[in-house]
């Protein structure tokens, strides 16, 4: 209605301001003709008024976005992107983005490149330290629940302000609270996180507002609370060292006691060794000298066998008389000798003697 006002009063005006130079002019050339200007600067008027409605007979709506119609102040229809028509002057539009919006609070908000930027938040942990929280929230207006938000919210930056601004500091800084110190420290920020995420998630669904991601980029703590940690740390890892440093020393020795007990096992097995192998030699050779032994009395014996079966009297006679010396051995009785009449006993008659011529 006011932009109705405003363009009608604006083409009365250049009406009246065209009627007014017209009637300057004619006047200049003596002559005097008011209601011929006054028609002229009416005529002007309503041209401009035409036009003016012309212009706000449509709008045009960028993907991505939706615009809520309202009529004399009270929201009739949505508009989807696209080119869409509107009674002139009447009905007004407010546009809402459905894409994702960004909100972020930072240390210095200049240097961010979000949609709305803030300042960080200040808290206390759970044991009383200070800190400092960066965090950032994705989120977009639900396309199908437009009307409702500008009813009870209003544009888009008091959506941002009224809801998104108010509840994620308000949360971040009491969830926060829950938490020690050091668990925010070494970086476990998952359980908080997760609790302010799931938080806003429910909030916001109740205005018409879908979260898309929060995440805790930082949190920042006190110089004092830092250097206190970092010492602590310093000691920590020094006793780890000098535990370190103490099992590699057992590490050591223990392998020192085994290559020693490997070392006299090595030197145990080639004393077994070499005796296993000398009295493996030893038996061998016995084997080896019984069977040379046991080859040779067999061998004599075959030659006994053999000499025995070769043997008769008549040979035994003449080896006897070969080998006799011609001695007749002395013996005890009642003759001075006894001669031993079988080995003389002629097998065969000897022959007779011729005598010498």
């Amino acid at each position: 209605m006011g932009t109705l006002i405003t363009t009608v009063l604006g083409a009365l005006g250049l009406g009246a301001l065209v009627t007014f130079l017209l009637v300057v002019a004619v006047s200049r050339r003596g002559k005097s003709s008011f209601r011929l200007a006054a028609l002229a600067g009416l005529a002007v008027a309503l041209f401009v008024l035409a036009g003016a409605a012309v212009m706000d007979s449509f709008t045009q709506v960028e993907a991505g976005s939706v615009a809520v119609v309202k009529q004399f102040g009270r929201a009739v229809g949505v508009f989807n992107p696209g080119l869409n028509w509107k009674v002139p002057f009447i009905q007004q539009t407010v546009l809402y983005r459905t894409q994702e919006i960004l909100y972020e609070t930072s240390e210095d908000p200049s240097t961010s490149q979000a949609d709305y930027r803030d300042i960080e938040v200040d808290t206390a942990t759970a044991d009383g330290q200070q800190i400092r929280a960066r965090f950032t929230v994705r989120f977009r207006i639900d396309a199908n629940k437009v009307t409702d938000i500008v009813n009870n919210l209003g544009t888009e930056a008091e959506v941002v302000e009224k809801v998104v601004k108010a509840n994620s500091r308000v949360h971040v800084r009491n969830i926060l609270k829950q938490h020690i110190a050091s668990d925010l420290y070494s970086g476990n920020v998952e359980k908080a996180q997760q609790d302010i995420s799931a938080r806003l998630e429910t909030e916001f669904a109740k205005e018409g507002i879908q979260l898309v991601f929060f995440g805790l980029r930082s949190i920042h703590f006190e110089e004092d609370y830092r250097k206190a940690v970092e010492q602590k740390q310093i000691e920590k890892e020094n006793i780890a060292t000098k535990e370190n440093l103490a099992k590699q020393a057992e590490f050591e020795k223990q392998r020192t006691i085994t290559q020693a007990q490997a070392e006299a096992e090595r030197q145990k097995l080639e004393r077994i060794g070499v005796a296993e192998g000398e009295a493996e030699s030893i038996r061998v050779k016995a084997i080896a000298d019984a069977e040379a032994i046991r080859i040779k009395a067999q061998a004599q014996a075959e030659a006994n066998k053999l000499i025995s079966q070769s043997l008769d009297q008549n040979v035994i006679s003449w080896q006897a008389i070969q080998s006799w010396s011609g001695n007749y051995p002395t013996v005890m009785g009642s003759s001075s000798y006894i001669l031993p009449g079988d080995l003389f006993t002629p097998t065969q008659p000897a022959p007779a003697l011729t005598p010498a011529p």
